[in-house]
């Protein structure tokens, strides 16, 4: 019991923020307020990307992103992904950090995982059935982006990402 508490309130705690990813090129017209946040995870180092989850409906669940490198094999993939976190969902935006292993290009892809069943609830043709969304907001038509529209540089100072759910 106390395990399955103490876990409810890591969650809480890092509880607070929306992701919408933007490409290295945009990243200068993204205000810097929006990227102006406190948050548990938050811890200021090199190679720490602030992200920001935009469009979530309800606080209910977890938001839970991946990471992953600039690798076509593997990206999506849970065998591809460098390290995953998950925080309580906030609406109508949540706000998180995570640290990249170091300097170079990567990837995110998240999912609101509303029921907290810990998997991308999926319906018809494996079309997922909760809220999604990957950095720099490709747009997705009849099959999974390529790691090459999501890329985006992360260096010594971080990076700011920003993600709208779809």
């Amino acid at each position: 019991m106390l395990k399955l508490f103490k876990g409810a309130l890591g969650v809480i705690l890092l509880a607070g923020l929306s992701v919408v990813s933007a490409s290295a090129k945009d990243k200068a017209a993204i205000d810097p307020k929006i990227f102006n946040f406190e948050h548990v995870s938050c811890k200021g180092g090199g190679n720490e990307i602030r992200i920001v989850v935009n469009k979530i409906k309800d606080s209910v669940g977890l938001i839970s992103a991946d990471l992953y490198p600039n690798k076509e094999d593997g990206f999506l993939k849970s065998q591809g992904r460098i390290t995953q976190v998950k925080f309580a969902a906030k609406s109508p935006q949540t706000v998180f950090c995570m640290r990249a292993p170091g300097d170079g290009e990567f990837a995110i892809a998240l999912y609101h995982d509303e029921n907290a069943n810990g998997k991308l609830d999926k319906g018809t043709f494996g079309i997922p059935s909760e809220p999604w969304g990957i950095s720099n907001n490709p747009k997705v038509r009849f099959a999974a982006p390529s790691v090459e529209s999501a890329i985006f540089n992360v260096d010594t100072t971080g990076a700011k990402v920003e993600i709208e759910l779809n």
